[in-house]
């Protein structure tokens, strides 16, 4: 099979020379095509024989139908009952003059390309040589740079029009005006070398006598930029080579091989035609045989089927996807809506929603100390990044301090120090918001507080979302279970995400708190385990239901946020841009790939080999269509849109009150990776936390969940009271790291960011 790298280079040439973000693929098919409708450049899996050469010829033809066939041909050859291989060989002609005077280089490229075709016998003339062969295809060996092609004065004709051919109505005209001379005249099938008196042309690309042709084919700048602004005019100037309905059971209208061409619906392309006069589709050559007597392209279904035969019909079949392109405000719940709808459903004067107050009052000022602790690492730390990284150089002054010791010392001249100026880094934290996170809430929310303290002291630029699959769906905004409408080629993702805005440092003050107070009320609130009184505390409230604990569409929002964080990242003018992911579990899975089908929308799944292209960045993902790796995939092309970027994952393994991690759940985390069970269990009993590789997150956190999230509050012990100055020492210091360690999403975020 030919090399991938090979394959990008080929997508990234197609591109460029199209002058458009056109979808380049690489299918199962037998031979290239361009699909107009769907801007789909498809070219087959080829074998390991096929030449660089002969490869490039194909792109750089199929992007001479990208830039000048049109729909409008397609449909007027049918309505006119052409013969397609006609039209094709002609239009074939049209359009490869027009690369040739674009791309001056891609002269010699379709000379020694199709010379190399030729070589193999591709054309099928071997046994009977060029001059052999009928009217139609010693003009198709013609153009397709063959020497020594002869022709009869009668014949010149077809031959010189067919050279000046500048638009689509006189491609159809001709070959309308050639099929019926052949037709008439029924012995030019039968051209006899060295007997019909006709006269031997050279090549079109000027390698052969010097004619009308090789002049119309020199670089002409003002004739160029006429054919494109007449082809473009409509907005739909692409196409590929006229091709015959072949009833192959591909309904899409973009096969090679001869299927219909492309209409408003591709569903609606499901009718066969074995009649050859009518020619519809675009892309590759025609491959049906015409009854005795019917003039036919003998050549042009001879290449088609010669190029069969260097399709890897052994490859594995690859999965193209798009990341869509969507509105990220379109998915974003503000935090003024969200403060709102909060509000409104606790009542100030409920019994539990006051004691939870005081609750969140004493967490704060107690958090306190810890954080201003973190401050202090974080500006030391920021410091000692900042010294190492300066500068010092001489400044051409002479030290006069220094110059008593010039009998031992060289150095007398001043030097100068240069700080570099630090990162300006800002936060964005996704957090998950499904229903395996009941038991991981309440301890992941104290984290979160602490975090949003931290960045309001050192004035980080932050913004905290929830993803959940609750808020739309249940508020009867949106049906449970649907699509976002997207493009032919695109990855779908559910139309009931959304990204929970909880805060932002654009908030006012009393718009945190009032956000503090109802999340410690919902994370009081799943968290709650034991029987209270609640004659005293107050009866537990229930959030409201767009805010309950839903799905885990963790895929759906890196999509969405691929659009937010480069437009966050200009918004609040910072340098790099801290992403943190923060779940209990593999996201839900995406439907796939949107397509068309005769029964209308459907998706493609995703197989074992896929490749997902980014339409911003031009990069491309390969991967597998399962699990983790669709995810990792997802957070490449998140990392592609802003450079730079580090993404965090931390994953909350344990389940349950204990939020102990079973064995089990390190097998299945570890599968496949470097560390065993034991040092992974071991590394997380001593530090709370256990590091691993990943193929998406830059780094990516192990951790405990349940009662392990929770903060430590605890001050020194009372039996500590008149112990010795080195007991106190020691005990504040343990205590200190205890409340250091139990602030993990705060201690990873200092050290990033520092």
């Amino acid at each position: 099979m030919v090399a991938l790298g090979m394959m990008k280079n080929k997508s990234t040439i197609a591109r460029l020379l199209a002058e458009e973000d056109i979808h380049v693929v690489n299918k199962k098919m037998d031979t290239a095509y361009f699909n107009i409708k769907k801007r789909e450049l498809g070219l087959p899996i080829w074998k390991d024989e096929i030449s660089k050469v002969e490869e490039e010829l194909m792109v750089c033809h199929e992007i001479g139908h990208a830039l000048w066939t049109s729909m409008d041909m397609i449909e007027k050859a049918e309505a006119r009952g052409l013969n397609a291989s006609f039209v094709n060989i002609l239009e074939d002609a049209r359009i490869e003059k027009f690369v040739k005077r674009k791309y001056p280089g891609s002269v010699n490229l379709f000379k020694k390309g199709y010379a190399a075709l030729a070589a193999r016998d591709f054309f099928g003339i071997a046994e009977t040589g060029v001059n052999s062969c009928n009217l139609i295809d010693r003009i198709n060996l013609f153009f397709k740079g063959q020497d020594g092609v002869e022709f009869s004065d009668e014949e010149k004709v077809f031959v010189d029009r067919a050279d000046k051919l500048e638009t689509e109505d006189e491609v159809l005209d001709l070959a309308e005006e050639l099929y019926k001379y052949m037709e008439d005249n029924p012995e030019t099938d039968k051209h006899d070398n060295g007997e019909s008196g006709g006269e031997s042309m050279g090549s079109p690309d000027g390698s052969g006598e010097e004619g009308d042709n090789a002049k119309d084919s020199e670089v002409d700048d003002n004739t160029d930029n006429s054919i494109r602004s007449d082809n473009d005019s409509d907005g739909d100037s692409s196409g590929s080579g006229i091709e015959e309905k072949e009833d192959d059971g591909d309904d899409d209208g973009a096969t090679a091989g001869g299927s219909a061409g492309d209409s408003d619906d591709a569903g609606d392309d499901t009718e066969s035609s074995a009649d050859t006069s009518k020619g519809s589709e675009v892309g590759g050559n025609a491959t049906s045989s015409a009854p005795a007597g019917v003039p036919e392209a003998k050549t042009d279904k001879a290449l088609s089927d010669a190029l069969k035969s260097l399709v890897d019909g052994n490859a594995n079949e690859k999965v193209y996807g798009r990341i869509p392109k969507v509105d990220s405000s379109e998915f974003i719940v503000d935090y003024k809506t969200v403060v709102t709808e909060l509000g409104a459903n606790y009542s100030s004067d409920d019994k539990w929603v006051e004691n939870s107050l005081g609750e969140l009052k004493e967490f704060k000022n107690d958090s306190k100390k810890t954080v201003n602790y973190m401050v202090k690492e974080f500006e030391m730390k920021k410091s000692a990044d900042q010294y190492a990284r300066a500068a010092t150089s001489k400044t051409g002054t002479l030290d006069m301090g220094a110059l008593h010791t010039y009998k031992f010392n060289d150095d007398l001249f001043k030097k100068v120090t240069t700080l570099p100026g630090a990162t300006n880094h800002g936060m964005v934290m996704v957090l998950d918001w499904s229903g395996s996170m009941v038991d991981n809430l309440k301890g992941t929310i104290e984290q979160l507080l602490q975090l949003v303290m931290f960045c309001r002291r050192t004035k980080i630029p932050f913004e905290v979302f929830a993803f959940t699959s609750c808020y739309k769906s249940l508020s009867g905004y949106y049906s449970r279970g649907t699509y976002v409408d997207v493009n032919f080629g695109e990855i779908a993702i559910s139309d009931n995400m959304s990204l929970l805005n909880f805060f932002s440092s654009k908030m006012s003050a009393a718009e945190e708190e009032k956000m503090m107070h109802y999340l410690w009320m919902i994370g009081k609130r799943y968290g709650q385990r034991t029987y209270e009184d609640w004659s005293v505390t107050g009866f537990p409230v229930n959030p409201p239901s767009e805010y309950s604990l839903g799905g885990t569409p963790l895929n759906d929002a890196i999509v969405v946020l691929m659009d937010f964080l480069p437009k966050y990242k200009k918004a609040a003018g910072v340098q790099k841009i801290n992403t943190i992911f923060l779940t209990d579990g593999a996201s839900n899975g995406l439907p796939g790939i949107k397509d068309n089908n005769v029964h209308g929308d459907f998706y493609q799944g995703f197989t074992r080999e896929n490749l997902l292209i980014d339409p911003v960045t031009n990069k491309r993902y390969e991967f597998g269509g399962y699990g983790q790796d669709v995810t990792d995939t997802l957070l490449k092309a998140l990392k592609g849109r802003v450079p730079g970027m580090n993404v965090v994952g931390f994953f909350l393994a344990g389940s349950g009150r204990k939020g102990t991690v079973a064995r089990n759940t390190w097998r299945y985390i570890l599968s496949g990776g470097t560390i065993t069970v034991d040092a992974a269990m071991a590394e997380m009993r001593k530090n709370k936390v256990v590091v691993l590789e990943s193929k998406g997150y830059d780094q990516y956190y192990i951790l405990p969940g349940g009662a392990a999230l929770a903060v430590e509050n605890d001050g020194l012990d009372d039996k500590l009271v008149g112990a010795s100055k080195g007991k106190l020492k020691t005990a504040f210091a343990k205590s200190n790291k205890g409340r250091i360690q139990s602030r993990v999403l705060l201690n990873k975020f200092v050290g990033m960011v520092a």
